[in-house]
């Protein structure tokens, strides 16, 4: 019996497993991407379950689910805000579950993906596609990523202008008519003018070919940059920890008649800053979660160099996948629910209420 999936392990310790059917129909309030048009085989699975289901257009995907294109086949998603997505052959995405004051967007575990981004009258609409080792990020734009078996990413625009982060880089605008790469490392290359004919399958097959050969360097390199982005998760949510204190603390002052109104602005701001932090590292986390799963079934195959060290690396990170999904639940909790607490009650004048089971 094959072991669960590195992202499912991470979804089950989120408490988002328990559905059996897939993709069902979404909630009137659940934000939700729209199938537009489908062709060939495409499954989904939606955020509550671990099965996928055969998806048509007109079908309605709930943010956080995931969907998969086989051999020739495509899919193209229309988010909310009018924003279409085409999901190439041969691909994995995940469907970004974000609050709708902040990006929309798909997390990219291996192929490609085509992007067209609408841009809203007041100007704010913004998406971005993820991968283990870069993030793409733009407002009013049209381009294309792909992630290959290294876990390298290249980015292509076409028209506007998009911010490209690798790992280890920070954001670099790539206008129209220009391309740029993140390597395994999640280093990022300086950009270049874009091709005519960008060859995708030559560059998929470049770096099947380098996967085959350096298999266990790549896997180990992103498995120590999995070590310190465990190290940064851990930090920040102690911070939280802290600043949770801390709040409750000040509203009792308050109670008493102290003036700790910006004291308590300055603490909640904080929080809120460590809460978009923690949602995007999962969102990175879970696309290098993503990655090993792809490497597990590479090495299965015999298609990636290190065979059984890499399958034992696999089984290494699951562990670490059970360490952070525990970690940015606790964090989240603190964040997203504990943080709507607060403010309503900042509001309205009584008591914090407590951190329930903390």
């Amino acid at each position: 019996m094959r072991a669960p999936s590195l992202t499912a392990l991470l979804v089950v310790a989120l408490g988002w497993a328990g559905a059996s059917a897939p993709l069902p129909a979404a909630a009137a309030t659940t934000p939700v991407a729209q199938v537009v048009d489908v062709s060939g085989d495409v499954t989904g699975r939606p955020p509550k379950s671990e099965a996928y289901g055969r998806l048509a257009a007109g079908d309605r995907v709930p943010y956080g689910s995931r969907l998969r294109t086989g051999d020739k086949a495509q899919a193209t998603l229309r988010f909310e805000d009018g924003t279409e997505v085409k999901v190439r052959a041969k691909t994995e995405v995940l469907v970004r579950p974000r609050p709708k004051e902040e990006a929309s967007g798909v997390v990219l575990f291996f192929g490609r993906v085509w992007s067209k981004v609408v841009k809203s009258v007041s100007g704010e609409t913004s998406f971005e596609v993820e991968s283990a080792n870069a993030v793409a990020g733009v407002r009013g734009t049209e381009f294309e990523v792909g992630v290959a078996d290294d876990g390298s990413t290249r980015v292509i625009v076409s028209e506007g202008v998009v911010a490209v982060g690798g790992d280890e880089n920070g954001a670099t605008p790539i206008s129209a008519g220009f391309e740029v790469e993140s390597d395994h490392d999640g280093r990022l290359a300086k950009r270049k003018k874009a091709a005519r004919d960008a060859a995708w399958d030559g560059w998929f097959s470049k770096r099947a070919k380098a996967i085959q050969k350096q298999g266990l360097k790549v896997a180990k390199n992103l498995e120590g940059r999995l070590d310190r982005r465990q190290a940064k998760v851990k930090q920040l949510v102690a911070e939280q920890r802290d600043l949770r204190q801390q709040i409750q603390l000040l509203e009792k002052k308050k109670q008493a008649g102290e003036d700790v109104d910006a004291a308590l602005a300055e603490k909640l701001e904080r929080m809120e800053q460590i809460t978009a932090r923690l949602e995007s590292m999962k969102d990175r986390l879970e696309a290098a979660f993503g990655m090993f799963e792809r490497w597990g079934d590479l090495a299965e195959q015999g298609s990636m160099q290190g065979g059984e060290q890499v399958t034992e690396l696999v089984e290494d990170v699951r562990r670490v996948a059970r360490e952070f999904a525990d970690m940015i639940e606790e964090g989240t909790d603190m964040s997203e629910e504990g943080m709507d607490d607060m403010l309503d009650d900042m509001k309205k004048g009584p008591t914090l209420k407590p951190n329930k089971g903390r």
